[in-house]
């Protein structure tokens, strides 16, 4: 049995926190951008032992899956946080 990564369930815990504060705050777009790029590179960073190990078109597909489950999950927190803030 393979054995959980708690970094990268922390790391992704952290920037979807992220997102939904900045929502809540009324940040602008840009710095909901800014917190997805740092997702993006601390998924590439936390698994990079796992995707070494890949063959490059399973990394390719695993990669364009996260970025999109990425932007995907932030864009909705970030506007849920909007909609709590009272911002739209």
């Amino acid at each position: 049995m393979r054995k959980p990564n708690i970094r990268s369930a922390a790391a992704d815990l952290a920037f979807a926190s992220a997102a939904f504060v900045l929502g809540l705050a009324g940040a602008p777009l840009a710095y909901a951008a800014l917190a997805f790029l740092g997702a993006l590179l601390a998924w590439g960073w936390t698994r990079r032992e796992a995707l070494a190990r890949m063959d490059w078109r399973m990394r390719a597909t695993n990669g364009a899956l996260a970025l999109g489950m990425l932007a995907v999950v932030l864009a909705l927190l970030y506007w849920i946080g909007l909609t709590f803030g009272g911002h739209t």
